[in-house]
């Protein structure tokens, strides 16, 4: 089930982000996730009321940023990112897309090829141990 992120699913949030992205230094901390509750649009996926995924977008003046997407590791490679990307879609009223991924992330990179997203440019040391490819829908 899939729906927008509420205050009482902060700890839950933290908790799966740490477990998504251990020693990342982008990774969201809490107070980042309650200003992100408030302030855009982050849904969550839960399965037996448990939040084993999210995506936030940030709302820019003519399109939509993807920030962050994490899928528990227990829960990947269940169709759950792509549900979250359809019902993203579907409830964003845009029709331009844009985010930045490490080049070395090729699930990822994949998952956003299916859904129309197209590589744009290449962003020299974005990320503390990679490139990363900016990419546009």
């Amino acid at each position: 089930m899939i729906k927008k992120a509420k205050k009482e699913n902060l700890k839950f949030l933290y908790d799966l982000e740490n477990k998504v992205f251990t020693n990342d230094p982008f990774s969201l901390s809490k107070e980042s996730f309650k200003y992100h509750i408030l302030k855009n649009y982050l849904y969550v996926f839960e399965i037996d009321e448990k939040i084993v995924g999210y995506i936030l977008w940030l709302e820019r003046k003519n399109y939509f940023r993807l920030y962050s997407l994490a899928i528990d590791s227990d829960f990947q490679a269940l169709g759950i990112a792509s549900k979250l990307l359809e019902y993203s879609f579907e409830n964003l009223k845009n029709k331009n897309y844009s985010l930045e991924v490490k080049i070395t992330n090729i699930k990822a990179i994949k998952l956003y090829e299916k859904f129309g997203f197209k590589i744009k440019k290449v962003l020299k040391d974005y990320y503390e141990d990679s490139d990363g490819y900016l990419m546009v829908k």
